[in-house]
């Protein structure tokens, strides 16, 4: 028989994960003003490096999962 035990124990792993990160979410102007470029000037965001970019994605996945996790995500919020 299949047992479910472990399946479950990695949920709660991933759900604790989750938490931490959106608990260590901070809010970030710079990132802000990145993620708001990409809309409103994508050649310019083009032209930035990598790194912001790649920052940007974890920046917004985090700021994500903190909203799922009951976070005030709004400028300042907590």
């Amino acid at each position: 028989m299949y047992d479910n035990s472990n399946r479950y124990g990695s949920v709660d792993r991933q759900t604790a994960k989750e938490q931490r990160r959106a608990d260590a979410w901070k809010w970030n102007e710079s990132m802000e003003r990145a993620a708001s470029l990409r809309s409103s000037d994508p050649d310019a965001y083009d032209r930035m490096g990598p790194l912001i970019r790649i920052s940007l994605g974890h920046y917004e996945n985090d700021k994500k999962i903190a909203a799922q996790h009951g976070r005030d995500v709004n400028k300042g919020g907590n």
